[in-house]
């Protein structure tokens, strides 16, 4: 919550208006107008030049407002000899058509300040001032409005309020020196312009309406409120917490030292604003789209973070540059109506990006760059939240998908790599889509899935070395290369999990399983089936590189469920030599030969089933057969060549399981 202002831009003060106008009745008295008067340039003290033929004094409005191109010059020796002309009412600089009126505070000192209850710069006119002192003693009204052009160099001003862009498009230079003022407003009808190329602003609040605050060099330590306006930092320091309820924080260069919440309540309601980073660096912790619609984005230099919210409303974009965060990054998500959501964003499209973990209430999309996440990464139950990757790297120690109702992570693109666990828990209460779903490349040492979860290989590449647990979980293989690890089939859901195959070409495999304890009870159930019973077909399943990589218990509970070229049906699994799993159909399958005649013969290939010894027999009438040959069938197939097949006008080949 912004602080109470103080203060209003404006003379809207109506109690001041009327005690003043009270006391001015009561007193009869009236500031008198003393003009300056000649047409060409002079000192302050010259009196001659003066409409009331005296020096400025204390009651007297000072009109610097006459024809012609000139300077007023308050000097060392008008501090010295005439201090006592420096206390006026008020002092007003303006310049009539072709004309360009300017006051010059011109190395007076600032032991002596020029002392005024109101200072008015109109359009066309400057106040320039250099080793000098302003002191603005406005009470409850502005001390200082400027709609033309304001100049401290190694000055102080000090006092009330000060105006910039109500009056006329004001700019003020501040290029060194001190401001000491309570309230800085800048912007109005003319939206006004404060450049600061160095000094100390260290003081009060500068409210920044539809005005811009440039900090080019210098220290800033005020407070700021921004309501429609702009800060811009091109360089030195900004030692500020900013609380931006409505308006622009635009970090180009300098270094930005403080907590950033963006937009702020102002007790009242919501705002919306922005901060952009395109260089420089920030200090401090975020907090985004937690009072309104907010947003970060980030295309150059470096945030060093306690800690990074972005909150239902709120936008996190980063194109380049370095995040990097001693605490976690965090999304919100609120419900807007009976069945709609709206969840912050984090969008990283380059740049480098880190932190101890992230928790995701919202949604995470990555597009390009490297997120490096020392601990873990945390998707909370709710609706419709998600990590999106479409490229870069991304790392984390956990992974962890909470019981979603539609969400969880996409990898279409890039590399994940989680160095311990990949959990996946499905839907509790709603029968949505809750998991992964792959694409990119995946490196991970465990994945568990819980019941109802869902893991789709996809058409990426998927590197596991540690344990898959599954339990009551869906797996659905894809067309690109598959390594899980050790397979475990949990019991802690009531029924059995599911393996399905794609429609094309797809080689799924696990490490040795067999020294895994399964639970008794559940199977994995193998669907949509389609490659080859005697195996090294066009989808395969792998266990290991023998057919001890499964223990008979474990390979008992696997299934095939209405296997193509069997009939329908559920079939046991058996294994190959090679580690491979297919359905056994309790009869073992007839094996098949093909003929390929040779210039020495005819070659003959048997595909059968792996591990078993086929007898070939031969004949000339299909009535009398000999046998011909025994082999083994190491690989699934094996080739041999009939040397004596040209010496016979027909002859015929059969092979049938040896005993």
């Amino acid at each position: 919550m912004k602080p109470v202002r103080c203060c209003c831009p404006l003379f809207t003060h109506y109690n001041w208006l009327i005690t003043a106008g009270l006391m001015a009745l009561a007193t009869f008295c009236r500031a008198q107008e003393n003009s300056w008067t000649s047409p060409s340039s002079g000192n302050w003290e010259d009196a001659s030049s003066w409409s009331l033929g005296i020096l400025p004094g204390t009651n007297q409005s000072i009109l610097l407002t006459n024809y012609g191109w000139k300077a007023v010059q308050i000097s060392p020796a008008t501090a010295q000899n005439y201090p006592q002309s420096l206390n006026v009412n008020s002092i007003d600089i303006s310049s009539p058509t072709n004309s360009f009126n300017t006051l010059l505070l011109n190395y007076a000192g600032q032991n002596t300040p020029l002392t005024a209850q109101a200072v008015t710069v109109e359009g066309n006119s400057t106040m320039a001032m250099y080793w000098s002192a302003l002191q603005l003693d406005g009470g409850n009204g502005v001390g200082l409005q400027v709609g033309g052009e304001f100049d401290q160099n190694d000055s102080v001003v000090a006092g009330r309020q000060i105006n910039v862009g109500y009056i006329g498009p004001g700019i003020y230079n501040m290029n060194s020196g001190f401001l000491e003022v309570a309230n800085l407003w800048i912007g109005g009808a003319y939206g006004g312009l404060f450049i600061q190329n160095g000094g100390t602003n260290a003081f009060g609040i500068t409210d920044v309406q539809s005005g811009n605050y440039v900090l080019s060099n210098g220290y800033y330590a005020a407070t700021i409120y921004f309501d429609g306006g702009q800060f811009t930092q091109e360089g030195g320091l900004l030692q500020s917490d900013l609380t931006i309820y409505d308006g622009t924080y635009l970090l180009a260069g300098g270094v930005h030292q403080g907590s950033v919440t963006v937009p702020s309540s102002d007790g009242y309601g919501s705002g919306s604003g922005g901060m952009t980073q395109s260089g420089g660096t920030n200090l401090g912790s975020l907090d985004i789209g937690s009072y309104g619609w907010g947003s970060y984005t980030l295309s150059d230099g470096m945030l060093f973070a306690g800690g990074i919210t972005v909150d239902d409303e709120g936008t996190l974009n980063q194109s380049g540059g370095t995040i990097m965060v001693t605490g976690v990054v965090s999304t919100a998500e609120n419900q807007i109506g009976p069945e709609e959501y709206s969840g912050g964003s984090i969008n990283l499209n380059g740049g480098l990006i880190s932190s101890t973990g992230i928790y995701l209430n919202g949604h995470y999309s990555q597009n390009g760059g490297t997120n490096l996440v020392a601990g873990d990464i945390d998707i909370a139950e709710n609706e419709d939240v998600s990590l999106s990757m479409f490229g870069g790297l991304l790392t984390a120690n956990n992974l962890s998908v909470s019981a979603s109702w539609i969400g969880g992570v996409f990898l279409n693109e890039g590399t994940m790599i989680i160095t311990n666990q990949l959990s996946i828990a499905g839907p509790n209460a709603f029968p949505f889509w809750s998991g992964f779903k792959g694409g990119g490349q995946l490196l991970v040492s465990n994945i568990w899935l819980s019941p109802q979860a869902s893991f789709s290989c996809g058409s990426g590449t998927i590197t596991q070395s540690g344990t898959l647990t599954v339990a009551s979980a869906d797996i659905n293989a894809g067309s690109g290369p598959t390594q899980f690890g050790r397979l475990e089939l949990s019991s802690d859901g009531n029924t059995n999990s599911t393996l399905s195959m794609p429609a094309g070409a797809s080689i799924i495999r696990f490490a040795d399983s067999s020294g895994q304890t399964w639970s008794n009870g559940p199977s994995l159930m193998i669907e949509n089936w389609s490659g080859s019973p005697y195996g090294s077909g066009a989808q395969q399943i792998i266990f290991g590189k023998s057919a001890g990589a499964l223990t008979a218990q474990q390979l008992a509970q696997i299934q095939f469920q209405n296997p193509t070229g069997l009939a329908s049906g559920i079939y046991p699994a058996r294994i190959l030599s090679s580690g491979e799993i297919v359905p056994d159909p309790v009869v073992a399958p007839q094996p098949q030969l093909a003929l390929q005649p040779q210039a020495n013969g005819m070659r003959l290939t048997l595909q059968g089933v792996s591990g078993s010894n086929y007898a070939i027999e031969v004949s000339t009438d299909l009535v009398h057969w000999l046998a011909w040959t025994n082999q083994a069938c190491s690989n699934s197939t094996f080739s041999v060549t009939d040397c004596e097949a040209t010496n016979y006008p027909m002859r015929f080949y059969r092979a049938a399981l040896a005993p």
